[in-house]
């Protein structure tokens, strides 16, 4: 039996045909198995990979399964006898992994696998003050192992004196600017929105300097290191406008939302592999991790791909944030903290249009 009862029913969200609704169910008590850790959200975040799945707008990868909630942080109230986990520790989750599991958007979130896929998918917290400075370890996770990936792909070991740009100013732009600027790079972040670019800058998150309407982008030809493509949804309009802004030799790190059949924009030079002008699958290089080369503009650019994480991209989140708090304010990134109960109108608002917020809404469920 765990520590901390478990009652009869639970609080979960579901998704049925692009509708979020909220509804008490029956805790599943026969899935208590030896390999299953349950954990207690004490707060998630809403992803805009939440919001691209309730509209059917985001292709759902076998391996890895849907997201639909699965930005947490909570404590584990059960834990099977082969799952090396103990009730009471301090967890959250990583998505990037194939273990069964429920949605991270209800009061419990069961998680099912071997020893091997739990020690990767369910992610000790070393934080003791994260419930205070509340920050979503998960998507930085995701832009650690990004930009490691990056360097580990064209070869300079940081960022030191290089110029940076990112398009988008999300929580993952603004997160990359964050990291870049500690590698020592210059950043400049362009933003379509003027909420997002008044949010990044009212946080401190960027200087006046740092932040541009995207528009402005023209205006850097050819002036970029290394250009990050951090927006939801990576159309070829913004790979052009990065490819634009990079200089002769820069690479592009595609990270935002791509969907199968996504191709680098040609513009009749071919791609720089020798393989008969065909333009470069930007899908398959995101996914696969790889470093490609395109021939743009009289430019020859890098363009290469990072796609999800591992436990040791959120050892490095915990280390860096832990060790350089100044560089990382991750917990400014919260804008906005609503109940479970505010939850499906929220998630229909924002994937209907009708609201927008910038930074990082999170969910708060009851605490004893």
């Amino acid at each position: 039996m765990p520590l901390t009862p478990i009652p009869a029913t639970y609080e979960t969200t579901t998704l049925r045909d692009g509708v979020v609704g909220l509804a008490t169910h029956a805790f599943p008590h026969q899935e208590l198995t030896d390999g299953t850790v349950v954990i207690k959200p004490a707060h998630m975040g809403v992803c805009r990979a939440d919001i691209k799945e309730v509209l059917g707008s985001r292709d759902v990868p076998e391996d890895r399964g849907p997201l639909f909630g699965h930005e947490l942080v909570g404590p584990v109230v059960f834990a099977g006898s082969a799952t090396g986990f103990r009730e009471g520790e301090q967890v959250t989750f990583n998505p990037n992994i194939t273990p069964d599991r429920t949605t991270g958007f209800a009061e419990y979130v069961l998680v099912r696998g071997t020893k091997e896929q739990l020690d990767q998918a369910v992610v000790r917290v070393p934080e003791p003050a994260l419930r205070d400075g509340v920050w979503m370890p998960e998507p930085f996770a995701c832009v650690v192992h990004a930009v490691r990936k990056l360097l580990a792909l064209a070869g300079p070991p940081s960022f030191e004196g290089k110029r940076v740009g990112i398009v988008g100013a999300g929580c993952a732009g603004l997160m990359f600017a964050m990291y870049a600027r500690h590698l020592g790079g210059r950043v400049s972040v362009f933003n379509r929105g003027a909420a997002r670019r008044a949010f990044a800058r009212e946080r401190g998150l960027l200087a006046d300097a740092e932040v541009h309407p995207l528009t402005e982008a023209t205006a850097y030809g050819d002036a970029f290191d290394a250009v990050i493509v951090a927006p939801t949804v990576v159309t070829p309009d913004l790979l052009a406008l990065a490819a634009g802004t990079a200089a002769d030799g820069a690479v592009l790190l595609v990270y935002g939302g791509t969907r199968a059949g996504d191709r680098f924009p040609g513009n009749g030079n071919g791609n720089g592999n020798g393989n008969g002008g065909r333009s470069l699958d930007v899908d398959a290089v995101r996914r696969q991790e790889r470093l490609d080369f395109v021939e743009y503009g009289g430019k020859r650019l890098g363009v290469a791909g990072a796609y999800g994480c591992f436990r040791e991209d959120y050892e490095e989140g915990f280390r860096l944030r832990a060790e350089h708090p100044d560089a990382f304010p991750l917990d400014r990134l919260a804008s906005r903290r609503i109940g479970m109960a505010d939850l499906p109108a929220l998630v229909m608002a924002t994937a209907s249009g009708a609201v927008d917020h910038p930074g990082k809404v999170l969910v708060e469920t009851a605490t004893d």
